[in-house]
C-alpha cells in the first residue's frame, strides 16, 4: 500500500511495508546496547528514506549503517542520517526518520530498484 506525503517534507510516494532493519552504530550512539546493533521494523519507506519503530532514541544528525533484511533476497546495506525522532506509544518507543545517502559503500542502487519494483506492483 502506498501513502502520499501529506503535510510532511517528503515528496516521494511511500510504501507501507514492514521489513526488519538492523542499525549498526557504536554502542555510545545507541543507548541500551552493548553490541552496537539494534533490530527494528520499518513503518514506511521510499527511494530516499524510511521510517522505523525503535525502542531506543537515536540522536538527530547521526549517520548510521542500516541493513534491510528482505524476504527471499540478499540483505541491502544502506547509509542514512537520522533526520527526526518522535516519541510514540503506539509503536512502543520512538518513530525515527532516516534520509538515505548516495554512498559508494552502500547498496543504494539495489534499494532504489527494489522500491521501484514494489511501487510497480501496487
Amino acid at each position: 500500500m502506498t501513502t502520499s506525503p501529506g503535510n510532511e517534507h517528503r515528496v516521494e510516494t511511500r510504501l507501507d511495508i514492514q521489513e526488519t532493519i538492523f542499525i549498526e552504530a557504536t554502542p555510545k550512539k545507541v543507548a541500551g546496547t552493548d553490541s552496537g546493533v539494534v533490530m527494528c521494523t520499518s513503518l514506511d519507506l521510499s527511494a530516499n528514506g524510511l521510517q522505523v519503530a525503535l525502542d531506543q532514541q537515536l540522536d538527530v544528525g547521526n549517520i548510521l549503517r542500516l541493513c534491510v533484511d528482505l524476504p527471499d533476497k540478499e540483505p541491502i546495506f544502506l547509509v542514512a542520517e537520522v533526520k527526526w525522532v518522535r516519541p510514540d506509544a503506539s509503536v512502543g518507543g520512538y518513530r525515527t526518520g532516516f534520509l538515505l545517502f548516495e554512498s559508494d559503500d552502500s547498496d543504494i542502487t539495489q534499494w532504489k530498484l527494489w522500491v521501484a519494483d514494489m511501487l510497480g506492483n501496487n
